[in-house]
């Protein structure tokens, strides 16, 4: 049973790509994954910040660290601002990927990043579907060591598609999903 690691960048109440995150979960768990769906308000993190890294690196970041180690495949839902991903998805890769001076665990500033499967979706009202927000993703994640699925998806007209229970109404969304999701889940067990 593959552990995946499901997780939007966004915090905002009504975020789509919170939405889009929980009906990965949902999807994952049924075709047999072991998933922890995080939801980052759950951490506290501030800004990333040298000079108080140097004060010594916050509980929560190494919390992130561990959470994301213990996760051999991630999908990432994004959201798109200014036609790129969001301040929250930068802030937590820049902590999660720095290392921890001296740690016995996280001085090796590659993990928890090297050989993690990553999975992008996005989910927008634009036309485009965040869609450019994954093409910035994509090459930080690659830079971070990881190998990113090709499958990809991002959902356009995103405040049309979820029903009152914040499902996917689409059998065609929701096999686009499932597509990213089957992917990830095919390569964790070959490369992981």
């Amino acid at each position: 049973m593959t552990k995946l690691l499901v997780f939007a960048g966004s915090t905002r109440q009504h975020s789509f790509n919170r939405r889009l995150a929980h009906n990965v979960a949902e999807m994952a768990s049924a075709a047999g994954a072991q998933v922890t769906h995080l939801e980052l308000s759950t951490l506290d993190i501030p800004l990333y910040n040298a000079d108080l890294e140097a004060q010594g690196t916050p509980p929560d970041v190494i919390r992130l660290k561990e959470i994301m180690d213990a996760h051999p495949a991630w999908i990432i839902c994004s959201p798109e601002y200014n036609g790129s991903y969001t301040g929250l998805l930068k802030n937590t890769i820049d902590w999660a990927s720095s290392p921890v001076k001296g740690h016995p665990v996280w001085a090796n500033d590659r993990k928890p990043f090297e050989g993690k499967i990553v999975g992008l979706l996005s989910a927008s009202n634009g036309a485009l579907g965040g869609l450019r927000s994954l093409s910035h993703l994509n090459p930080l994640m690659q830079n971070a060591q990881c190998w990113v699925a090709p499958k990809q998806f991002a959902l356009s007209r995103a405040s049309e598609a979820f029903d009152d229970a914040g499902l996917l109404k689409s059998e065609a969304h929701r096999h686009s999903v499932q597509a990213v999701i089957d992917q990830v889940l095919w390569a964790a067990k070959r490369l992981a």
